[in-house]
């Protein structure tokens, strides 16, 4: 029984083994019907996007240099208190950085500051001095820690007391009152006090004409009008003579600054000697004219006959006063000339340094030289006032005793005391320390980098003296005759340079009016940019330049411009996923196109927001031998021309096949552009890798996109 037994177990167990054998291979066995309908490709799916709020712009991309910004050429303004100083004893430094209050240069011994301030310095400035100019020194000197007492358009005390310090403070001696000025400040006071003799001598004469004049007190009145004629050609004949002395004295001012400036020194010496050699031959001869016109008149004086009638008597002594009145100043205008000659040959330079020292030293005999004349020319003033009033009181002594003259030779005299004092006032009130025009530069900002500076010790300080930048930057370049047409003053720009890392924001600043302007190519439009902050190391370095030159206001919704299509009505719409199979078109109004996006507005509000996806194309599954979807849809062309490329996204499939991961698909799908027909295109997609959609814009643009390709288990 036991064989019998075991061998029904085996016979079972083998049934059971070929049944499990059976079913296994059943299930591996599979009809052609079947085999199709497991290879077969799935269904399509939708290709969507989300929809974001961004900001749109177009933008001009174009290279351009950086260079320190907003240069300017200076020049020194012209002083009146020092006309002929403009040697450079200290010149500027190249690449200096100059900040208010900072030397700029040294001209003639004298200092050159920086102020900030947006009036140029075009005048002297001293005490009495009014005007806003003199409010801008004070507003810098209170900048700088000085007092000028209150800031107003006037220059006071507190004013000339706060420039003192500041110089002081620097290392230099401010400038005070000139030669000429005290000169003529002297000359002022001479002239009140001959003014002031006038007034008492003219009331001297009221009291007088109230009695008769005795004949002594005529016969002296009228010698002091013969006098007070004399003194008038005494007077007109010294102010000739300090006229030429004012002229000599210009002219060796003149040719020795033009000796100190040529190449050759003892040439011109030889000819400044032969020019005094001959002024003293002229001066003698005028002199021997004199002596001679003198004894002449001497000689018709002592030959008058006894019976001569007293005017004619009168007009030969008068003749023979003037005639020696005139010898003296011939001789010393002898003397002046022998004086001059012999200094001319005593004083010959021998070095330029020597010439410009003696140039300086007849410029201050030429200032001198006009203060005489300016004393003379006074001098002939009073001398016509005094022979007018010596004149009048003849003629009272001789009148009736009338006092309604005198009276009003009194008033008149008042009169002149008045504006006498007045001038010595306004004389007085000029003299201090001052504030030469040339010594202050101001400029709008600070502060600044001399950028050029071509002077040297003992040049000639004129035009311009250096050129100063900024230290804002600035960078240059050019357009196209179509890119200026969109690019303005304003406009923000962003500047890159890759190599050193930098990115900052500035602006545009200058758009030129016209081709080939600021050294750049005929043919394009030069523009400048300034940034908002950019690190000096910047500077000639050739940057990217990208100019938003249209761009919304502020963040709008924003989709890729492959998601509009054409409704019915001939608007444009978004077919919006609303979960599920469900989808809905919305109506929108499209805005600025950008970079492949399109602004979008609901025309319903509510009806799309952020983050809605919009459908932007349709994708297949790959079977079996191969999985994964086709990547998306590339944004289509312009509208009226044009290329376009855009980039999708691709979907995940799953699938399983031998060998896995090698098959491909391929799909179809519709898109619709703004404006113009549906687009058709065919879209592959190989796993592992990236699917490519390729599409034609009826109206002449073409679109071209990648898309990520699927993945396969």
């Amino acid at each position: 029984m036991k064989p019998q037994r075991n061998a029904i177990i085996i016979g079972l167990a083998a049934a059971v083994l070929l049944a499990i054998v059976a079913w296994v291979v059943g299930r591996g066995i599979r009809s052609p019907a079947q085999v199709a309908a497991d290879t077969a490709p799935p269904g399509a799916s939708l290709i969507t996007v989300p929809v974001e709020r961004q900001m749109l712009s177009t933008e001009v991309i174009v290279r351009g240099t950086v260079r320190y910004g907003s240069p300017r050429a200076v020049v020194l303004a012209s002083s009146t208190l020092k006309p002929n100083s403009s040697i450079v004893s200290r010149p500027p430094r190249l690449g200096g950085n100059l900040r208010e209050g900072s030397l700029a240069m040294a001209v003639s011994g004298r200092p050159v500051f920086v102020l900030r301030g947006t009036q140029p310095m075009s005048r002297d400035l001293g005490p009495g001095s009014v005007g806003p100019d003199v409010r801008q020194l004070e507003q810098a000197l209170s900048r700088l820690g000085f007092r000028p007492g209150a800031v107003d358009d006037r220059f006071d005390t507190r004013t000339e007391k706060a420039v003192v310090a500041w110089y002081a403070k620097a290392g230099w001696t401010p400038f005070g009152a000139t030669d000429a000025q005290l000169e003529q400040l002297r000359v002022a006071r001479t002239a009140a006090g001959a003014a002031h003799d006038a007034v008492l001598q003219a009331r001297l004469a009221v009291e007088t004409a109230g009695r008769s004049a005795t004949p002594a007190e005529v016969s002296q009145a009228r010698l002091d009008a013969a006098t007070a004629a004399d003194a008038i050609d005494a007077a007109a004949l010294t102010l000739s003579t300090a006229r030429s002395k004012v002229e000599a004295a210009r002219d060796t001012a003149a040719r020795l600054t033009a000796l100190a400036a040529g190449p050759s020194i003892a040439a011109r010496v030889q000819a400044d000697i032969a020019a005094a050699d001959a002024d003293v031959a002229s001066k003698q001869a005028a002199l021997d004219t004199a002596i001679d016109t003198q004894t002449e008149t001497q000689r018709r004086l002592d030959q008058a006959p006894p019976d001569l009638p007293p005017a004619d008597l009168e007009a030969l002594r008068t003749a023979q006063r003037q005639a020696a009145a005139a010898v003296p100043v011939a001789r010393q205008g002898v003397e002046a000339a022998k004086a001059a000659a012999g200094a001319a040959r005593a004083a010959a330079p021998a070095s330029t340094d020597q010439a410009q020292a003696d140039a300086r030293s007849a410029n201050r005999d030429a200032r001198l030289a006009e203060a005489e004349q300016v004393r003379a020319l006074r001098a002939l003033t009073t001398s016509k006032r005094q022979a007018a009033l010596a004149q009048e009181r003849v003629i009272a002594l001789t009148s009736r005793a009338d006092t309604r003259l005198q009276r009003q030779i009194v008033s008149a005299a008042q009169s002149m005391a008045r504006r006498a004092d007045a001038d010595v006032a306004r004389l007085a009130g000029k003299v201090g320390v001052q504030v030469p025009a040339d010594e202050v530069v101001f400029f709008p900002t600070l502060p600044l980098r001399v950028d050029a500076a071509g002077l040297r010790r003992g040049d000639i300080a004129s035009g311009r003296v250096m050129t100063v930048t900024s230290s804002q930057l600035a960078a240059d370049s050019s357009l196209t005759i179509n890119d200026a047409k969109l690019v303005r003053v304003g406009a923000p720009v962003t500047i890159e340079e890759q190599d050193l890392a930098i990115k900052v924001r500035g602006t545009v600043t200058q758009v030129a009016g016209k081709t080939g302007t600021n050294k750049v190519d005929p043919t394009r439009v030069y523009f400048e940019v300034t940034p908002k902050q950019a690190p000096v190391r910047l500077v000639g370095a050739s940057v990217k330049l990208t100019i938003a030159v249209k761009t919304t206001k502020g963040k709008v919704l924003a989709v890729p411009l492959s998601a509009l299509s054409v409704g019915a009505g001939g608007g444009s719409r978004l077919q919006v996923h609303r979960g599920g199979s469900k989808t809905e078109y919305v109506a929108v109004v499209p805005g600025l196109v950008a970079n492949g996006l399109v602004e979008v507005r609901s025309e319903a509000p509510g009806k799309l927001r952020a983050g809605d996806l919009v459908v932007v194309g349709l994708g297949g599954v790959v079977a079996p031998s191969a999985s994964g979807v086709s990547g998306g849809a590339g944004g289509p062309g312009p509208v009226q021309g044009g290329t376009t490329t855009g980039t999708g996204s691709g979907g995940a499939g799953a699938g399983t096949g031998t060998p896995p991961g090698v098959g491909t698909s391929p799909g179809t799908g519709t898109e619709t552009v703004p404006g113009g027909g549906p687009a058709q295109g065919t879209s592959t997609s190989t796993v592992p890798g990236a699917g490519t959609t390729t599409g034609t814009a009826p109206a002449g643009g073409a679109t071209t996109g990648t898309g990520g390709g699927g993945s396969t288990p």
